[in-house]
């Protein structure tokens, strides 16, 4: 799965479900303090694979129509994770481990056999008709227990998953799509924009599951 996140590292994991604030090339900030390079990388590498399509993934209309959290199952699973842009990267072997509770959707995320951050999904509501089905609210938490930021979105359209974050304080914001080909193939790519028209790409690549 992947997620918005800043340039100057690799790819949130988890789909970078959140929006990080950068505080130039290779850091950024959450509560008023630097975070650790190993939080940026387990952050940004979250947003690489948390993604898929009811349609190509093997959710049955019947499953999509009445249950939000259908296709979030299918990220359960190990994935072989290759960066493409910015070239020249060893690939990350990303493991999500997901579980429902409640209204609550989770997935705990290990990178490269580490520990990484727990992505939290939680269906919108669309008033007085439950659950507005593909659309969702996404959060964040590092393994310290911290929030990664403010809350984000993910819009499920097709085969097309888009995370999207607000926008920081320089008014930049993150962007990652995910594009499903078949079950176990992902293209993903995060850019950033400052006017949330134009987006130029800051990392790319693919995401295949381990069978």
């Amino acid at each position: 799965m992947a997620l918005p996140s800043p340039p100057g590292g690799p790819s949130l994991v988890i789909p970078s479900l959140v929006i990080l604030s950068p505080e130039g090339e290779g850091s950024f900030t959450r509560g008023g303090r630097q975070d650790s390079a190993m939080d940026r990388k387990s952050g940004r590498q979250l947003a690489a694979v948390l993604v898929g399509t009811i349609a190509l993934m093997g959710v049955t209309p019947a499953q999509s129509a009445t249950d939000p959290y259908a296709p979030l199952r299918l990220y359960e699973g190990a994935w072989q994770v290759t960066q493409t842009t910015p070239a020249g990267k060893q690939p990350d072997r990303l493991v999500n481990d997901c579980a429902q509770a409640g209204r609550y959707f989770a997935c705990q995320q290990t990178v490269n056999g580490k520990p990484g951050p727990l992505v939290v999904f939680v269906p919108a509501a669309m008033q007085g008709h439950g659950a507005m089905l593909g659309h969702y609210r996404t959060q964040v938490v590092l393994p310290d227990g911290a929030a990664l930021g403010p809350p984000g979105t993910l819009t499920i359209a097709g085969n097309h998953w888009t995370y999207l974050g607000e926008p920081d304080a320089k008014g930049v914001r993150y962007r990652t799509v995910n594009i499903f080909n078949g079950r176990d193939r992902i293209h993903f790519e995060s850019a950033r924009s400052t006017d949330g028209k134009t987006w130029t790409v800051t990392m790319a690549g693919d995401e295949t599951r381990e069978r």
